[in-house]
């Protein structure tokens, strides 16, 4: 760029010194007085001309030639704000019209390009990433009151809701009959010797245990609270108490003929039978455990830690996004933007949706080019800006003086010969 920059002054430094020396040639060398070399001098004499002509008329563009304040030079500087109007006005109203940005949004097709720009990964990845943002966000709401009051309103609906003594016994009746049965059972047996062996256990009862015998000694017993206050004692009927419970529970969770498992599935066999039956007592106990389940249970604590922690689950799988849940919601996306445009219906009305949603945007918004564009002209200093557009253009400019001594020698060259040839 630097030799190119330089044209201009080499070329206005060769007609000056063919000029010179064509003059001194004139006057003291061999070929004083010689008309082809009057042609010649004539030739370099009007490309000196014709390239301080172009010199000024380029550096009057930028700057005052020479530091002289002569009139209408400097005009970029001068004229700045006016250029700056000009080029907002043309990029806004010419270039950016929204007409021209409306014919061009009518040959494209947004659904296609929707389609190619998502067969790339980590455009679905970086599409995915504000969706994951918004149900994080979203997530964090199930923390709030109200939702914990939806919920148990809703559980206790659906307990108030629970199906007829009919239904129940029906049902009943079938899980005891069930291969499912034998397996619940045993399930339920275990957790409960799980529950007879905690450390826990023991305290509880040890704790019922002194109480009674505080109850009994109120009551004006003395023996038998005498004996159950003695932590030993405590101690001992505890143990062996929840070491009994341990064992039998284990053997009926181990043993399908246990009687303990026999009797339990016994009972809730002749249960649903006198459920099926109608038996006023059966259907009373089922009424009773359903209203207990919906005046007592105290749900709320419940629902609280089982929101919180499936809102920290949540967040913790939505925060990865390489985890199993944002590979999935990624995958479902880009599946379900892909099977909705791959119908050619569709496909029309996503387009004709893309394009009048742009346009009515670039209507209300329009002046926002323009604005863009005087913003970041006004703020570069006049030296810069001036510095800017001469590093763009001032090669090309550095031609245009070369130009300006070549025509401007060839026609003195001509005027020159034209000159010779009337003179004879």
């Amino acid at each position: 760029m630097a030799r190119r920059n330089r044209i201009g002054s080499i070329s206005l430094a060769v007609a000056a010194a063919g000029a010179v020396g064509a003059r001194v040639g004139l006057a003291i060398g061999p070929f004083a007085g010689e008309t082809w070399l009057h042609v010649v001098a004539a030739g370099f004499e009007a490309a000196v001309v014709g390239g301080l002509a172009d010199w000024f008329a380029v550096t009057a563009l930028f700057r005052h030639p020479l530091g002289l304040p002569i009139p209408h030079t400097a005009i970029i500087p001068n004229r700045r704000e006016k250029i700056i109007e000009s080029i907002v006005s043309m990029v806004q109203n010419e270039w950016l019209s929204p007409d021209v940005i409306g014919s061009r949004l009518a040959r494209i097709a947004p659904s296609a390009l929707l389609l190619e720009w998502l067969e790339e990964p980590s455009h679905v990845a970086r599409l995915g990433g504000p969706m994951r943002d918004l149900l994080r966000a979203l997530g964090r709401t199930v923390n709030e009151p109200e939702v914990h009051d939806l919920i148990e309103r809703t559980i206790r609906h659906q307990i108030r809701d629970l199906p007829s003594d009919q239904t129940v016994a029906r049902l009943l009746a079938r899980a005891v009959k069930s291969d499912s049965a034998d397996a619940i059972v045993q399930s339920v047996a275990l957790s409960l010797a799980n529950l007879a062996d905690r450390p826990q256990t023991a305290e509880e009862l040890e704790w019922w245990i002194q109480r009674s015998a505080e109850k009994l000694r109120e009551s004006g017993k003395r023996m038998v609270p005498f004996f159950l206050r003695r932590q030993v004692v405590q101690r001992k009927i505890v143990d062996a108490a929840c070491a009994y419970a341990s064992s039998e529970l284990r053997l009926a969770a181990r043993d399908a003929e246990h009687p303990l498992r026999r009797a339990a599935l016994s009972t809730l066999g002749r249960f649903a039978e006198r459920l099926a039956a109608g038996d006023p007592q059966a259907s009373l106990q089922v009424a009773r455990a359903r209203a207990a389940l919906v005046e007592s249970v105290e749900l709320r604590p419940v629902i609280v830690e089982g929101v919180h922690r499936l809102q920290r689950q949540l967040d913790r799988e939505l925060a990865d996004p390489h985890g199993a849940l944002s590979t999935f919601l990624d995958r479902q996306m880009r599946e379900g933007i892909v099977r909705v445009l791959s119908d050619s219906a569709r496909r029309e009305t996503f387009d004709h949706w893309v394009r009048t949603t742009a346009i009515d945007l670039l209507q209300k918004n329009h002046h926002q080019i323009g604005l863009t564009v005087r913003e970041n002209l006004e703020a570069l200093e006049t030296g810069k800006l001036v510095q800017q557009i001469e590093d763009r253009v001032g090669g090309d400019l550095q031609f245009v003086r070369l130009n300006g001594a070549v025509v401007g020698g060839l026609i003195g060259l001509l005027l020159a010969v034209l000159r010779v040839v009337f003179e004879r």
